[in-house]
């Protein structure tokens, strides 16, 4: 049992964020006298929701409405298991009480952008001047104001944005542009320079949510930016990346924030999965709760794939777009979706498709042949050109069409040799031959072939 005078002692140690805490609650409740308890939890009360500056007993400015869920909350764990809730927080041990886990309500997770950023660290990647920047910057805009960011509302909070890539003078005017005459909500807070991980950056941050009880947002712009070189070669690659993530992890998660590192991407491709493309080793990303990635097939692609995943978060994979003149990012669908409408307009536009389409049909019983070169003198004859320049490129090209014609055109692809030449035949099928499978007299005639054989020919 402690003494009143230790008590007040460990009362007036108690931090912003240590004030709510079951250790708090612990301090109040390890002493068999009823009466005792009360006073020290009224003692709590007013350390926690009295301003800085009050006297004699100054505070941390906090609702009474949150002390008094904190302490409810509190309460029923103390109920279900009295000595292992005042063990597991007054021992400094690691181990808790499953009693007191299981009694214990926990505060639910909190989502800076519903369904897409929740509290927690989150890595955005993606290569050099993709507008990651862009996207951060509003972000920051949305969360300030409640807006939308991708379609998805923001929760209304301060937020600092570490913009250390930025002068003022750029920031000013990218500001400018986003805003487009509106004002700039309160609450949005910025930085152009910043300490490192180890030389102040955790303090800093954590001075802001001091000052700014409501904060729920911090974006690092970039995460180099703030890694020393002794940082990243104490110990290993791996060592300083999970460290570093590891540090930047716990005060996300002691503050409640969501912390954003906007980081690049390995110039590897990977397209079993994007988010190995993430620079670094595995210890950045496998610390991080939420991990994002942006992507495009080629650097000119109007669209980029949106990649996330996460711990609370369900894994997306989205389509969106820059509006130039917004300076805006914007959904514009699931990635997959878009995907197979991006193959299947490209099919409907190939050369080669409309060409063996029009050749099938204008058959008498829709079977019609040709050889690659035959092909090709067909499709510049049609359409004045032909997506291939000889042969062989003709037939590596055609080669990947033939399960898409059986497929979209339940057009049939076998094929012969006759004088040395490779002769492609192409058959429609019948609506029955379609649903049950080609007969097996109706592949052709004999010695043709479903095979790819040789092409170019």
């Amino acid at each position: 049992m402690m003494e009143e005078d230790r008590f007040l002692e460990e009362l007036m140690k108690l931090t912003r964020a240590e004030v709510l805490s079951s250790r708090a609650f612990a301090l109040c409740w390890d002493c068999p006298d009823q009466g005792t308890r009360a006073d020290r939890t009224h003692a709590l009360q007013l350390r926690a929701t009295n301003p800085m500056d009050s006297s004699p007993l100054p505070g941390w400015g906090l609702a009474l409405e949150r002390f008094q869920e904190a302490r409810a909350n509190a309460w029923e764990a103390y109920k279900a298991d009295k000595e292992g809730f005042l063990e597991q927080a007054l021992s400094g041990g690691l181990w808790e009480s499953a009693a007191v886990l299981t009694a214990r309500t926990l505060p639910a997770i909190h989502y800076v952008v519903e369904g897409l950023l929740p509290q927690g660290l989150t890595i955005l990647a993606s290569p050099p001047k993709y507008g990651k920047s862009w996207l951060m910057l509003d972000l920051c805009v949305q969360t300030a104001r409640g807006g939308q960011l991708l379609g998805r509302r923001c929760s209304r909070s301060s937020c600092l944005y570490l913009a250390l890539e930025d002068s003022p003078r750029r920031l000013q005017d990218r500001l400018c542009k986003l805003l487009a005459g509106q004002p700039c909500p309160p609450g949005f807070y910025y930085q152009t320079s910043s300490p490192g991980i180890g030389e102040g950056l955790l303090a800093n941050i954590e001075l802001f949510a001091q000052r700014h009880p409501d904060c729920r947002l911090v974006v690092i712009d970039t995460l180099q930016k703030v890694r020393t070189n002794a940082d990243r070669t104490a110990g290993g690659a791996y060592a300083a990346d999970y460290r570093d993530a590891g540090a930047l992890k716990e005060l996300a998660d002691r503050l409640g924030l969501c912390l954003v590192l906007v980081h690049h991407l390995r110039k590897m491709e990977d397209t079993s999965d994007p988010f190995n493309r993430i620079a670094g080793t595995n210890g950045l990303s496998g610390a991080a709760d939420t991990n994002i990635v942006l992507a495009r097939a080629s650097r000119q692609d109007a669209e980029t794939a949106f990649h996330l995943t996460g711990r609370d978060v369900e894994e997306q994979h989205l389509a969106i777009r820059f509006n130039k003149e917004r300076f805006r990012w914007e959904v514009m669908g699931d990635a997959a979706d878009l995907e197979t409408q991006r193959l299947a307009a490209a099919y409907e536009e190939n050369l080669w498709v409309q060409t063996i389409r029009r050749g099938v049909d204008q058959a008498p019983d829709h079977r019609w042949q040709a050889t690659a070169v035959g092909l090709m003198k067909g499709c510049a004859a049609l359409y004045g050109r032909c997506p291939a320049d000889t042969p062989q490129a003709a037939g590596r090209q055609l080669e990947a069409l033939f399960p898409l014609l059986l497929e979209r055109d339940c057009i049939q692809h076998t094929s012969r040799y006759s004088s040395g030449s490779r002769v492609h035949i192409f058959r429609r099928l019948s609506e029955e031959e379609a649903l049950f499978g080609p007969s097996a007299g109706g592949s052709g005639e004999s010695g043709e072939s479903g095979g790819s054989g040789e092409s170019g020919t």
